[in-house]
């Protein structure tokens, strides 16, 4: 049985982003992330500082929830991925642990959306600024280049074997009216309030995912805004159009294959766990209401996920 690394032409790109990912992520678990400012004093997180903070408030369940996705799912991520680099595996195992692999991957992003929704919504009296630090860029470039690692031991696995055909799609009239319901919902629910904050019943603030972002670029915060921007906002829109517009009109394979590539990027259901996080986090120092666009959102990203299934359901009894 051959090693991944004896079929690749250029192993150095995987395994070199493979490494690249576990420097950075030991650096970003440890590193702080965001700063919490409550009045003359501030409170300074890592990843894992965020995690014994929530344990200590007696918060078991997120403390649990951030540390399974924002500390064991990437380390376990890099070690599958050294052990398809290294190891002998067979082709449908292989496969089995690159599809583990790209789900593992986006749901590591928990902790960057956490961030960034601190920054976007929390402005209240005593936490009145949220500051992001180094350490979330430093622990986004590892989720990342973990990702872009699993793309390239993907490409070598596959490389010099032809892409299955995928026939024409079939659509019923249900789905194709919850695809349109899905892109409309989630068009929608990016401008309505997702929550409000309020403190001492004179001082609230609102919070939409549109709102946030824009207020995160002019505070100077572009790269975390460019990562909601591209993998909350952009991604899913153009995720949903495209299912949208599979369900009905007629498409090319070409477009079919680039739908269900989006699908492993758009993170519209990592971002919704992030913010019942926020919530839960913040709720203890604040009053905080859950408003139309959170349950808008969460529907249009339950349907959207209820016709992917059904797209690959179909596509897998077509070959």
């Amino acid at each position: 049985m051959p090693r991944l690394w004896d079929d690749a032409g250029r192993p150095w790109l995987p395994v070199g982003l493979t490494a690249s990912a576990a420097l950075f992520l030991a650096a970003g678990l440890t590193t702080p992330v965001v700063t919490l400012r409550r009045g003359l004093s501030h409170d300074t997180y890592s990843v894992l500082g965020g995690v014994a903070d929530l344990a200590r408030a007696d918060q078991l369940l997120l403390a649990l929830i951030v540390l399974t996705f924002s500390f064991v799912f990437p380390i376990a991520k890099l070690v599958l991925l050294g052990a398809l680099l290294a190891s002998p595996v067979g082709v449908e195992r292989r496969d089995r642990l690159l599809r583990v692999l790209g789900a593992l991957g986006r749901w590591s992003m928990l902790d960057v959306f956490v961030v960034a929704i601190l920054i976007g919504a929390v402005k209240l009296g005593m936490i009145s600024e949220a500051h992001a630090e180094r350490g979330i860029y430093v622990f986004a470039s590892a989720i990342l280049l973990s990702m872009f690692a699993t793309v390239s031991v993907d490409g070598i696995a596959r490389a010099g074997v032809p892409l299955p055909p995928l026939g024409p799609v079939r659509s019923s009239t249900v789905e194709r009216w919850t695809s349109l319901v899905a892109l409309v919902l989630f068009a929608v629910g990016l401008a309505l309030p997702l929550m409000v904050i309020q403190k001492f019943r004179f001082w609230d603030n609102e919070y939409s995912v549109l709102g946030a972002t824009r207020r995160m670029f002019a505070e100077g915060e572009h790269l975390l805004a460019g990562a909601v921007l591209f993998f909350v906002i952009a991604l899913p829109l153009a995720r949903l159009t495209g299912l949208a517009l599979l369900r009905w009109t007629r498409t090319t394979e070409a477009t079919l294959r680039l739908l269900l590539e989006l699908d492993k990027w758009a993170m519209l259901d990592v971002f919704g766990l992030a913010l019942l996080v926020v919530v839960a986090k913040i709720g203890a120092v604040a009053s905080v209401e859950i408003e139309s666009g959170f349950w808008v959102l969460l529907a249009a990203a339950g349907l959207s996920l209820i016709d992917a299934r059904a797209l690959r359901q179909s596509l897998t009894t077509a070959s």
